[in-house]
């Protein structure tokens, strides 16, 4: 079975970790990044890197259509 399509806007979850966060890409560069908040709040944010490393990461939600 294929995994659905992980795109910009999606919820998703680190396999590894289990932090849940939703995936962004950065204004006029080829940079994405997962932000999203745990505990009492508490935000955290990646690095970064490319779509194809957060294509790894399940999928939670689909980003709601505009």
């Amino acid at each position: 079975m294929m995994k659905p399509k992980i795109e910009v806007g999606d919820t998703i979850r680190n396999p590894e970790n289990g932090l849940v966060g939703v995936l962004k890409k950065e204004e006029d560069r080829e940079n994405y990044y997962v932000e999203g908040t745990y505990g009492n709040n508490a935000k955290w944010q990646t690095a970064g890197g490319s779509l194809k490393d957060y294509r790894k990461w399940d999928l939670m939600r689909k980003a709601p259509l505009e």
